[in-house]
């Protein structure tokens, strides 16, 4: 995946949020899209995946009020996740 695939996702997952659509809605979750005999194509599916969600969860954090804690545990994750 690109960088620019992976800014598209994250900008589809925050337009997702701003549409009003839950985080379960990620269209990588639907059925028939989690490749399952393919290495490759499974850790494709998951940076993508996880680029939708990351957008959502920006946003969301952003319309909460918690942009700032929700970017600090990105940077300084809690040792606790972490080792957990």
């Amino acid at each position: 995946m690109t960088i620019e695939e992976l800014i598209d996702l994250q900008e589809a997952g925050s337009r997702a949020r701003v549409l009003g659509l839950a985080s379960h809605e990620n269209p990588y979750l639907k059925p028939g899209r989690t490749p399952t005999k393919d290495t490759i194509a499974l850790e494709d599916w998951i940076a993508r995946h996880d680029a939708w969600k990351f957008g959502w969860e920006a946003e969301n954090a952003s319309r909460e009020g918690k942009i700032v804690s929700f970017f600090s545990n990105i940077v300084r994750p809690n040792r606790r996740q972490v080792l957990g």
